[in-house]
């Protein structure tokens, strides 16, 4: 398999990314794409919660003008043709050039390709996109503009059509691999060709080696590998097992909105790399291309999904039928991404209900066999899946090469319908937590919320009610062992649905949360809305990344009350550690191997119960298994550090330290803001005279930079915040914690700028 990105060698290729004007309510600006209008809010704090309370719907124009150079005009008036290549366009874009419609598409999520030569006048053109997202329908934030890159390709008379390209390797050996490459000429019509490389390097997630074709005057990149799924053996990769240790991801950047980065992708994809991720779910709508060229360079699997519902959700109107819409969009995504290697499985929709007379949109056999047929026409060397919840729809599923189901072990009813159909876990845990908050006491059952503050634990004990903490899911999977693997739901916060503090939420009197105190953005991140993790990633982390060491101390500060009681949790790749307060051993304490009788069935009654007490809740049996944990230990200020051991062998330690008053503003580069990267998150703190972070600190602070560079946004991980991204100049911490979000605009030393009232300000230079 294969992943083509073009030169320029048979042709011409410009990026038009950068400055448009955007024509929207009444005036026109100079605006950067790619481009998310939305995400400058205002937050509405009583708008659609679901919806991230941002001003989604609206229209709005962009324009441009460019010229050809002197080899582009000349390519055009030998016969030649320019196209203009959108990666995505929120929503119903209509394109014009030079005041002539040149068309559109209909699915805002979904790439799409226009020839425009036609239109190109001599000296300056103009060139209009129209967007319209007052139709579009989502269960999350889904932005709007022209949030991804858009290209402008000029090509010879005698070119590769776009779309056409499909490199496979039918037969794959130590030496040599089979190569296949089958293409259609604009004119000379279709072309296939046939090559061998003698003992291939074969892509695999730990090496993801890529190999280069020169092929009609462009360059393209591609992999050999050999993958399939197994109904009792899981996914396997060049000829061994590969446990999918996977996340579903969102398409939006957190502070940046749905306005694409590579930068910040590469930085999300990097921190799931270093937790030890080697699979993403693209939930649940095509990512940016940009997205899977990054999954092909850094070693992940990609369960690549089409659409959520078939319905508003995808973008059809009421007045599209459905068989055409789906089958046209399918077609269209897969032509677009058969050619990375990275991606293993089509996947058709996610969580849609059974087909009825009240909701006609839904999942009937018929559809699913014509829809699998589509992906077939464009590609055969891959499995045609759905992500499913209901076990009502199981037999609708029968056509289908692989099925993903949602939680709570559902997947059983079609485990004895079909035991020869592999199975995925397409979303398990949908656990709950606001970054570096722990409630006291503790959460005393799975759905115990902090309803007094509206928040939700860092102790990683709270989930949704149809589903489960990360420990219960890590003991369900090594238990049905047939399972492909997981994807968490999900490995970062989103803007939108953000539950459990969504509409309809009661709390414990019955009484049902006002629209202002419904959240913005979700809960269920491993990592924080502003990419910064959790305590719950070092959990993941030490259970899935077996190439480093882990150690981390929940709560992830020391300071609390003084004799206040709490339970003190590690997480770590260890099987046993020793705690010290202030140098005095509080105890040494051993994972246990399994806690028999411990259900791997999901209960909604009996599992949302509360206990008297957290330690006293059986559901809470299984953590002994996977953490370490001193209860009722009693605060006293000083140093709590943890040491680590695997067979009697010290391999970590972590330390915390009682902070002082608040003295300095920190600045620092984010651990997985690349170095080459120019677009750089940078994470803002409280510190005290010693250089201890303070905890809780909400605190204000003011930004400027000089140089050469921009903020272009700023955040924090607050789910419940409506201070917008895009007012620079100030952002409150959240529990101790901000990001800043730097461009750099050109070479030259960048210099930012961080304060807050009383306190000493900080300087970064990059």
């Amino acid at each position: 398999m294969n992943h083509a990105r073009k030169g320029a060698a048979g042709g011409v290729s410009i990026s038009l990314d950068g400055k448009w004007l955007l024509a929207k309510d009444g005036r026109t600006r100079a605006v950067t794409v790619p481009h998310d209008w939305a995400i400058e809010g205002p937050f509405d704090p009583e708008g659609a919660c679901d919806t991230g309370k941002l001003p989604y719907r609206g229209h709005g124009v962009y324009s441009r003008t460019f010229k050809l150079s002197a080899d582009e005009r000349a390519l055009l008036d030998a016969g030649g043709e320019i196209y203009l290549e959108f990666d995505g366009v929120m929503a119903d874009p209509l394109v014009e050039v030079n005041g002539m419609a040149a068309g559109g598409w209909d699915y805002g999520y979904m790439s799409f390709t226009l020839p425009i030569g036609r239109f190109i006048a001599e000296g300056e053109n103009t060139l209009k996109v129209t967007c319209d997202t007052t139709k579009h329908h989502s269960r999350w934030y889904p932005g709007a503009g022209i949030y991804r890159s858009v290209r402008m390709k000029t090509v010879p008379r005698d070119h590769i059509l776009p779309g056409s390209l499909f490199i496979t390797t039918p037969e794959i050996a130590s030496h040599p691999a089979t190569v296949q490459v089958e293409y259609e000429l604009s004119e000379s019509g279709p072309r296939k060709r046939t090559f061998t490389v003698a003992n291939p390097v074969l892509w695999d997630v730990d090496n993801p080696h890529l190999y280069t074709l020169e092929l009609e005057g462009e360059t393209f990149r591609y992999g050999i590998r050999d993958c399939t799924f197994t109904p009792d053996d899981g996914f396997i990769l060049n000829g061994r097992r590969l446990q999918l240790k996977g996340v579903c991801l969102h398409s939006d950047l957190g502070p940046l909105g749905m306005a694409f980065s590579r930068d910040a992708a590469r930085r999300q994809l990097s921190m799931m790399k270093d937790m030890g991720v080697n699979a993403i779910r693209t939930a649940h709508n095509p990512p940016a291309p940009e997205l899977l060229d990054l999954c092909d360079e850094m070693g992940f699997v990609v369960w690549d999904e089409a659409f959520d519902k078939w319905d508003g959700t995808a973008g059809r109107g009421a007045d599209q039928p459905l068989e055409e819409y789906i089958s046209r969009n399918l077609r269209q995504f897969i032509r677009r991404d058969r050619n990375h290697p990275s991606v293993v499985v089509w996947s058709i929709g996610n969580e849609i209900s059974a087909a009825s007379e009240k909701y006609p949109d839904g999942v009937t056999r018929e559809r699913c066999t014509l829809f699998r047929q589509v992906c077939l026409e464009s590609d055969v060397t891959r499995p045609v899946g759905i992500g499913a919840w209901q076990a009502s729809t199981s037999s609708c599923f029968e056509d289908l090469d692989v099925t993903g189901w949602n939680y709570a072990r559902r997947y059983l009813p079609i485990r004895g319908m079909y035991p020869d159909k592999p199975i995925i876990y397409t979303e398990s845990c949908s656990s709950f937590s606001c970054a570096r908050f722990h409630q006291l006491p503790p959460p005393r059952g799975r759905k115990d919320y902090a309803l007094d503050r509206l928040l939700t634990d860092g102790y990683d004990l709270t989930a949704a009610w149809y589903s489960d903490i990360p420990d219960a899911e890590f003991n369900r999977v090594e238990k049905d062992a047939y399972l492909a693997g997981e994807f968490v739901w999900t490995g970062i916060d989103y803007l939108g649905e953000p539950s459990p503090y969504h509409n309809g939420f009661k709390t414990t009197d019955d009484r049902e949360l006002t629209p202002a105190e419904l959240h913005r953005s979700s809960h269920y991140g491993i990592v924080g809305l502003d990419g910064i993790p959790k305590d719950r990633f070092h959990l993941y982390r030490a259970y899935w990344n077996q190439s480093a060491e882990t150690a981390h101390l929940v709560p992830d500060h020391w300071n609390l009350p003084v004799d206040q009681r709490l339970p003190v949790m590690l997480y770590t790749s260890g099987d046993e550690a020793e705690l010290f307060l202030n140098g005095r051993s509080l105890g040494r304490r051993r994972k246990v191997a399994d806690v028999p009788g411990y259900p791997v069935d999901h209960d909604d009654a009996k599992d949302n119960e509360n206990a008297e007490s957290w330690d006293k809740n059986p559901y809470y049996a299984i953590l002994a298994k996977y953490r370490l944990i001193w209860n009722d230990v009693v605060f006293e200020p000083g140093e709590l550090v943890a040491v680590c051991y695997r067979n009697g062998r010290e391999v970590a330690r972590a330390s915390l330290t009682t902070a002082g008053a608040p003295a300095k503003v920190k600045l620092e580069r984010d651990p997985y803001s690349a170095s080459d990267a120019d677009v750089v998150f940078v994470r803002v703190s409280l510190t005290d005279a010693a250089g201890t972070r303070i905890p809780d600190a909400n605190t204000r602070v003011d930004f400027n930079v000089e140089g050469t560079g921009e903020i272009v946004s700023v955040g924090n991980a607050d789910p419940a915040g409506l201070d917008s991204f895009k007012d620079v100049a100030s952002h409150p911490l959240f529990f101790g914690y901000a990001v800043a979000v730097v461009r750099r605009k050109g070479p030259g030393e960048i210099r930012l700028k961080a304060a807050a009232r009383g306190l000493q300000p900080a300087r970064f230079v990059f």
